[in-house]
């Protein structure tokens, strides 16, 4: 504690009085201290008003700092008020200038050459201690009117010389600047110890949390923060906390050497309040965005890396808002590089831009567009805004202002149907044309009327594109006849899967007001190529299917009959993988890997098989593909992995020797965003060490995205796991590429092992590849 506080602490029991003696040109006055702060200065709302013309309006501040252990106070004067305005002239302590300092008893403070106050400590209480505007004792009779509270000495400073100013008095001060600043700070400082209690709080503290006393550990500010410290180990905590509709940032910082926890607290409610009036807004936005048809991306002038885009703009493109917002804008746009220098005039020139483009669809076609640019300006930042408008939609619209016809709408359709036959045939993938009649009440349209006849119609259209994906499209053919275009399908299973969703929402009844209606639906579908290669062709052979599939009393039918038994293969081994999952079908079996040399076993690789309780068992190249295309492999390889990793360890309990276990990954196992994670809980789960499970994948999965399996096989091999690749020399895997993917094991593909001859060419080959393998420290 400083000498003052040792002062008072001798003084024993006594009660302990603060006096302060002021002198001004006018008067001389004593008054005891005993509220926690004091203003001086020349402005009449001052508590301590002088009149001296060379001491500012706000000249000084005296705060009062009380100890909690001892109870004990003292006083403390700065320069200034409590907003950090300093005065003109500045304090003098005992003759030598300060910002602040704890007053010690018969300390001397000069505010100017005229005006000072003493300060002292006294057993005795100050008689007839009357209020700050009493107690005047005249120095001498003046001209200058008496200085009260009513009155304001409307006068600028009067600045004091040097030769004004008390000599400076060399005196050691015991300057405690850390809790002086505390004290004085307008942010509370609160310091607990770790068990709630409140070793230090400072004014603003007070004045803000008045229970926290009383409270504790249940005050907002102390809930939960000393329990943090205990179970972590870090020393800083930031969080917000609310008290009384009031919301404050708290730092809290552990002490060690005081075994404290100090927290500063900062009032951001104002701050809440913008950011949530900020938030509306671009809730607002985003709705407005949402709601436009046309496409609106956001890119950075800079970077040209787009930083928003609309959900239009996933709708024309395919590409989800995650996907976009990794993309810069010219891997959108076919002529990127007139498309650069368009955006490079628009920049220089700050003017706007409007022309025809052709997008890149996220299935690799190209999407005519008519896309407009300008120039937005925030502050000191500059974007550029696209808006996206397919030319079909332009078309459409034009179109549906001309004439609303069936005649025009198969005009549309004819022409998207040519384009998607083209990016097929490029693509070397399929297509479909589906053509689904439905079937309603007999005489609907009489009995609830023309008018909500087409809006169910119309509700019908919107219904079936929500079951379509982006890129899809279904019109209003003939009457109660829609034709839908799936381009780009991979195959015939996918084109089931979809038009089993449009049969499932056509037979949900619609209400329109008082009346129910109850639809169902048949569907024929003809594929490109298998059923034509010209659009003409395949709607004719369609129209074929939905009439077979009308007779036969079907839900749907191919225009290919194989197809047709292909798509109902395909579901029934769906079904049966599913219960195959569930009822535990599936079994492992274990083949050793030997070294040819030592003759030892290095490792075990796990063989999936399905053991069907009609069909036997069953390779995983019957049913490999539909599990993959389904997504049931994710959690038949799961069951693979825990399982093979289960009967390691429990190999090893039985005394048996050590080898790792090899597993397959398929390319949708992973692509998993969670693969990681899951091959972790395994690993802890069976207590199974990780340098003792090999994932292998395929050179073609490696390739798939060289980047994710990089970023996949790092993170992986964090873990301990090993990783092999499998079908080395099938396809095209780089050498570099074997440089920058952390890989244990190479395995040389099937096929080629299998051509292999006892020839010089073929034992070349062989010894080539193993040294490669030995040069990467492979196995």
């Amino acid at each position: 504690m400083n000498t003052n506080y040792n002062q008072t602490q001798k003084m024993d029991l006594e009660q302990i009085h603060h006096i302060l003696v002021i002198e001004d040109p006018s008067f001389v006055r004593e008054i005891e201290l005993d509220a926690a702060t004091y203003s001086i200065g020349r402005h009449s709302s001052n508590d301590i008003v002088l009149s001296c013309q060379k001491t500012s309006r706000n000249h000084a501040t005296v705060l009062r700092r009380t100890d909690l252990k001892s109870n004990q106070c003292s006083y403390w004067i700065l320069d200034g008020d409590l907003q950090g305005n300093r005065s003109r002239n500045g304090i003098y302590i005992n003759g030598k200038k300060a910002l602040v300092h704890e007053l010690q008893s018969g300390d001397i403070v000069h505010f100017s050459a005229d005006a000072s106050v003493r300060y002292k400590i006294s057993t005795e209480p100050l008689l007839n201690n009357a209020p700050l505007d009493e107690n005047l004792v005249p120095i001498a009779p003046v001209a200058a009117p008496a200085i009260g509270r009513d009155t304001w000495v409307n006068k600028e400073t009067v600045v004091s010389s040097e030769q004004q100013t008390p000599q400076k008095i060399e005196r050691p001060i015991d300057d405690s600047l850390q809790l002086t600043l505390a004290e004085l700070s307008p942010q509370p400082i609160i310091e607990s110890d770790l068990y709630g209690n409140i070793t230090y709080i400072n004014s603003a503290g007070i004045i803000n949390f008045q229970d926290i006393y009383h409270r504790k550990l249940n005050h907002p500010l102390l809930d939960n923060l000393i329990s943090q410290y205990h179970q972590g180990h870090n020393n800083i905590i930031s969080r917000e906390v609310t008290i009384n509709q009031e919301t404050f940032q708290q730092t809290a910082y552990y002490l060690p050497e005081k075994r404290v926890i100090r927290s500063y607290l900062t009032n951001i409610s104002q701050q809440k309040i913008v950011e949530q009036e900020l938030q509306q807004v671009k809730t607002f936005y985003s709705r407005i965005s949402e709601q436009i048809s046309e496409g609106i991306i956001l890119v950075e002038a800079a970077t040209k890396q787009i930083i928003e885009a609309n959900h239009a703009t996933s709708k024309i493109l395919g590409y989800s808002s995650a996907e976009l917002l990794q993309m810069n804008v010219y891997q959108l746009v076919e002529q990127s590089e007139k498309f650069a220098l368009v955006i490079k005039n628009i920049i220089a020139e700050n003017n706007n831009f409007e022309g025809e483009y052709s997008l890149r669809h996220k299935n690799s076609n190209l999407i005519p567009s008519q896309v407009k640019l300008s120039i937005v300006k925030f502050e000191s930042e500059a974007s550029i805004c696209l808006i996206i408008r397919t030319l079909e939609s332009k078309m459409a619209v034009n179109a549906v202002e001309q004439a609303s016809t069936e005649l025009f709408k198969r005009e549309l359709f004819n022409q998207q149907l040519l384009t998607a036959i083209a990016n097929a045939k490029r693509s070397q993938k399929l297509l479909a044309v589906l053509l689904c009649k439905l079937d309603f009440l007999p005489d609907i349209n009489v009995s609830i009327g023309e008018k909500n006849y087409e809006k169910l119609l119309l509700a019908l259209e919107k219904r079936l594109d929500t079951c379509l994906r982006s890129g899809d499209t279904v019109i209003r053919w003939h009457e109660d006849k829609f034709a839908l275009l799936l381009p780009q399908v991979s195959d015939i299973e996918e084109v089931t899967k979809i038009t089993q969703r449009v049969n499932q929402s056509t037979h949900q009844s619609f209400t329109l007001g008082k009346t129910k209606a109850s639809i169902t639906s048949v569907t024929g579908i003809a594929v490109y190529p298998q059923d034509g290669a010209e659009p003409e062709i395949l709607i004719a052979n369609a129209h074929t299917a939905l009439e077979r599939a009308s007779n036969n009393k079907i839900d749907y039918q191919f225009y290919d009959d194989a197809m047709n038994s292909q798509a109902l293969v395909a579901l029934e081994l769906e079904s049966l993988l599913q219960q195959a999952l569930e009822q535990e079908e599936f079994e492992l079996y274990y083949q050793p890997q030997i070294n040819i040399n030592s003759g030892k076993m290095e490792a075990i690789e796990a063989l999936l098989r399905w053991k069907h309780p009609e069909l036997g068992l069953v390779a995983p190249g019957n049913f490999m593909r539909i599990a993959e295309k389904t997504k049931l492999i994710v959690p038949i390889g799961e069951w693979t992995i825990r399982t093979a990793c289960l009967q390691n360890k429990q190999w090893q309990t039985q005394a048996m020797p050590v080898s790792k276990m090899i597993v397959s990954l398929s390319l949708v196992q992973f692509q998993q965003s969670d693969l990681v994670q899951t091959i972790a809980e395994i690993l802890s789960e069976t207590d199974l060490d990780a340098s003792l499970l090999e994932l292998e994948v395929s050179t073609a999965t490696l390739m798939d995205n060289i980047d994710h399996s990089r970023h996949l096989i790092n993170q992986l091999k964090c873990l301990g796991v090993k990783i092999a690749v499998d079908g080395f020399t099938s396809g095209f895997l780089a050498l570099d590429y074997l440089k920058q993917i952390p890989l244990d094991s190479l395995k040389i593909d099937r096929a080629l092992v299998q051509q292999l001859t006892n020839s010089p060419q073929d034992l070349a080959l062989v010894n080539a590849l193993i040294e490669i393998g030995k040069g990467f420290d492979l196995r």
